[in-house]
């Protein structure tokens, strides 16, 4: 225990990199949960910065070795923490996270965590989905060793709590759809639903959309649907905009089947406004959203997903979303959100105390029945020797790949074109790298990168 009986809490001050063209709702998780920490009066923060903890072994054990727990905000990088634990002979608990589901980051996180974890070590999940999945493809991370908490609305504005509006409009109806707008994602199924509601409804519906557009780099490039009547894009906005728009939509559609979604902070910003959602059953819907609010989803079974790619698992039926709206029928407001109100207080138990038996909480009905079709390969678990010769060649390129300018910089991007099973996305991340300065707060950009240096990509069929 620290100086006035104070608990030292270790974590990366995370500041996302100045270029980045759309923050996700990891970037502003990670910095929420510092401000979070640093704001408790029974902690004595103790921040640190993650690059320099990677560089040098005696920074690390400098920054390292006071705390009494470290809380892991750096993205699917917590197995750094436990590799240094037990080089430098330290005895902290450590507090991770899992943000993506059936993805490469933190599938290779917590293989290479394995074999350093002792007890007091907690992985956080976000929903029962999150909890659910990664205890089938892990067999050892035990109820007792996680837990659900999504302390985030602690910072949602108060005046945005049933706030809801709609468009105010009675000749047109405004559906919202707020995200990547990537096939993943569903993307061109909420352009398809707008087609289809004009030909029921010609002239009564619009379809807004927010989010970053990943399609062609060349000038004037603009994404599907643009230029439709109804159609309205926006690139990402400041979150103090977002509400408002929240408020202005008379449905959200949220048609995703990504293997990354855990969650759906959409989902969650959504119903705390009071805005009506029409979803997907994928992931987390089932446990945030009445089953009238689901639209019934076909996954794509027999085609095989590398974790490596974010991958659209299945489509919903437009045709029964087109037919609801098109009558009038507006789905009843989510609560699930309401399950996470004062998570803040239970992640500084977790740091203060340990886990809290929140793990208990099993996936619903429609989740137990997609994960048992889950197929996976590739996930062989790994011995300490092992982690320790994967984790020594991830931090020495995690270090040169943050040192731009240096012989040991361009030596790892040419190791990466050299070693990379997918060229062409390993050339955009060096291309970014390079004109934008990207660093590891893009998440997804230098953790599966590195997951070719050790030939790491689990693979997966929906049975």
């Amino acid at each position: 225990m620290a100086d006035n009986r104070r608990v030292r809490v270790g974590f990366h001050t995370f500041t996302t990199y100045a270029r980045h063209p759309g923050k996700d709702g990891a970037n502003f998780a990670y910095t929420e949960l510092g401000r979070l920490l640093s704001d408790c009066a029974d902690i004595r923060p103790v921040p640190h910065d993650l690059l320099a903890l990677a560089r040098d072994d005696a920074a690390a054990r400098a920054a390292l070795a006071p705390c009494d727990v470290v809380v892991a905000t750096v993205g699917p990088h917590a197995h750094l923490y436990l590799y240094l634990r037990e080089r430098l002979g330290l005895s902290f608990r450590l507090i991770r996270d899992a943000r993506t589901a059936l993805w490469n980051g933190y599938l290779q996180q917590e293989t290479l965590c394995a074999p350093y974890l002792r007890p007091g070590d907690v992985l956080v999940h976000s929903s029962r989905y999150s909890l659910g999945l990664f205890s089938s493809l892990f067999p050892h991370l035990t109820p007792e060793a996680q837990a659900i908490c999504y302390p985030l609305l602690h910072w949602f504005p108060e005046e945005a709590e049933n706030s809801w509006t709609g468009s105010g409009s009675t000749s047109v109806t405004r559906i919202g759809f707020v995200g990547r707008l990537t096939d993943d994602k569903n993307y061109a199924q909420a352009v398809e639903l707008l087609a289809a509601l004009r030909r029921r409804r010609p002239g009564r519906f619009e379809l807004h959309v927010v989010g970053e557009y990943q399609g062609p780099r060349r000038r004037g490039a603009v994404p599907e649907g643009y230029g439709t009547p109804g159609y309205r894009w926006l690139p990402p906005i400041d979150r103090s905009r977002l509400w408002d728009l929240y408020r202005g939509f008379d449905v959200l559609f949220f048609p995703s089947t990504s293997t990354l979604e855990t969650f759906g902070r959409v989902l969650v910003e959504a119903s705390y406004v009071g805005t009506p959602i029409l979803a997907s059953e994928h992931a987390a819907t089932s446990e945030l959203l009445p089953p009238e609010a689901l639209v019934p989803t076909r996954y794509r079974t027999g085609a095989e997903f590398t974790t490596h790619f974010a991958g659209r698992l299945g489509d919903v039926d437009i045709g029964q979303a087109a037919d609801r709206l098109a009558d009038g029928d507006t789905p009843p407001r989510g609560l699930g959100y309401q399950n996470y109100a004062g998570h803040h207080k239970r992640l500084l138990d977790l740091v203060l105390n340990g886990t809290d038996g929140s793990a208990a909480t099993g996936p619903t009905a429609a989740q137990r029945g997609f994960l048992a079709r889950v197929r996976m390969t590739g996930l062989d678990p790994l011995d300490r020797a092992g982690a320790d010769a994967a984790i020594g060649t991830i931090r020495r390129h995690f270090t040169a790949l943050h040192r731009r300018g240096s012989p040991g910089y361009a030596a790892s991007l040419l190791t990466l074109l050299a070693r990379s099973r997918h060229r062409r996305k390993t050339a955009d991340f060096v291309r970014r790298s390079l004109l934008r300065g990207e660093d590891f707060t893009n998440i997804g950009g230098v953790d599966l990168q590195l997951s070719h240096l050790i030939g790491y990509e689990p693979k997966f069929r929906l049975a």
